[in-house]
């Protein structure tokens, strides 16, 4: 028997889990490793902080985990999250295909992918609600299953959406999540809530709350165990732009605190405004993953938007000169699609050599690629195969 949804926590798995995973698959073949992001450490307050990172001032050894750098999966525990090969099969469905997977600590990471593209399936295998076919995970440094309890202390996930008792208020819902877990999760309820902005309608029952109002209730669960790791599944789903903007400054908070956020989510304006690097799934496995500026950058060519006298002149003019692999004329706009590898200096040269033809150029402004240009380029959704 398994329960199907965790929130503010992990709920156990009824089922006998399995023994570790064989190790040694190396390196990953199909992802660019993710390099850490540097932050300023920022305390957490007194109450959010369990006993044992009390005892160590931030900053210290012992309460700050050490970042992966040099080798390829990092020191030991310098990932939040590492997976080799894994795999999770549904018959002859594969949900979860060859993952390899790295998720820098104190950062936000998000897990993109269209709906269906493995992604709950992939959070509910890490956090041991089902069973891995093949490969090998670990959590913040702790390999799991083999050491799954240890691990799940110090994490706290959201999977499919958060559930609550809705006849009982926001505060009442979280002294029974408290109470299972023990502890000092009770001393935590009041500041989650503040935490999370919920303090003023604490105790209101959950039937009356927004579904932005039960998301952030979902992550106020998540702090009761002081998580180094939050795992959120597509938290912005169902929130207005005001609900989405909320959520976005409380994971950027939780991130400056020092914790590492893991969102999966379908959004990628949101998962480009929220997070610092991404990891792209379809159909189950990982395509690409990597700091954001970096695989942006990677989109395509450099594309330029000229508001010049002449287009249709400018346009001939740069494809004979070769300063033009394609362009596309509007009214007095011009964009140019500039040849591969071109440099900012091509740029600069687009504008000399329209001057220098007679062509008058009012403006001319670089086209940056966003996170759908490269979410596009490399996923098989539109027809292209993996």
């Amino acid at each position: 028997m398994r329960r199907a949804s965790v929130a503010g926590g992990v709920a156990e798995a009824r089922e006998r889990t399995q023994p570790g995973f064989p190790n040694g698959r190396g390196y990953p073949r199909l992802a660019v490793r993710c390099h850490p992001v540097t932050r300023p450490a920022r305390a957490r307050s007194p109450e959010l902080t369990g006993p044992e990172e009390r005892a160590h001032p931030a900053g210290t050894a012992a309460s700050r985990p050490a970042r992966a750098v040099g080798l390829p999966g990092g020191s030991a525990g310098g990932w939040a999250v590492e997976t080799h090969g894994l795999t999770k099969r549904f018959g002859a469905n594969v949900a979860v295909d060859d993952v390899e997977l790295f998720v820098p600590r104190g950062s936000a990471f998000g897990y993109l992918g269209p709906n269906g593209a493995g992604k709950t399936t992939l959070i509910r295998t890490l956090l041991g609600l089902t069973r891995a076919d093949a490969g090998t995970m670990s959590l913040l440094g702790i390999p799991v299953p083999a050491e799954r309890s240890r691990a799940l202390a110090r994490v706290g996930a959201i999977v499919d959406e958060p559930r609550f008792h809705h006849h009982l208020t926001g505060r009442d819902n979280l002294r029974l999540l408290a109470a299972a877990r023990g502890g000092a999760a009770d001393g935590r309820i009041g500041p989650s809530l503040a935490r999370v902005g919920l303090a003023g309608r604490a105790d209101d029952k959950v039937a009356s709350y927004s579904m932005g109002m039960r998301q952030r209730l979902g992550v106020a669960a998540c702090l009761l165990g002081d998580p180094e790791l939050l795992i959120l599944d597509e938290p912005m789903n169902g929130l207005d732009p005001a609900g989405m903007h909320e959520m976005r400054a409380m994971i950027r908070a939780l991130v400056d605190e020092g914790r590492t956020v893991m969102l999966c989510s379908h959004l990628l304006d949101e998962v480009e405004r929220t997070c610092d690097a991404v990891a792209i799934v379809d159909r189950g496995r990982v395509v690409s993953q990597g700091p954001i500026d970096e695989l942006v950058r990677s989109a395509g060519a450099r594309i330029v938007r000229l508001d010049c006298s002449d287009p249709v002149a400018a346009g001939r003019l740069l494809e004979q000169a070769g300063l033009a692999a394609g362009t596309t004329v509007g009214e007095l706009v011009l964009t140019v699609t500039l040849p591969a590898g071109a440099s900012r200096e091509t740029v600069a040269e687009v504008n000399r050599w329209l001057v220098e033809g007679g062509i008058s150029v009012y403006g001319l402004q670089e086209v940056h690629a966003t996170l759908e240009d490269w979410f596009l380029s490399v996923t098989s959704r539109l027809g292209e195969q993996p």
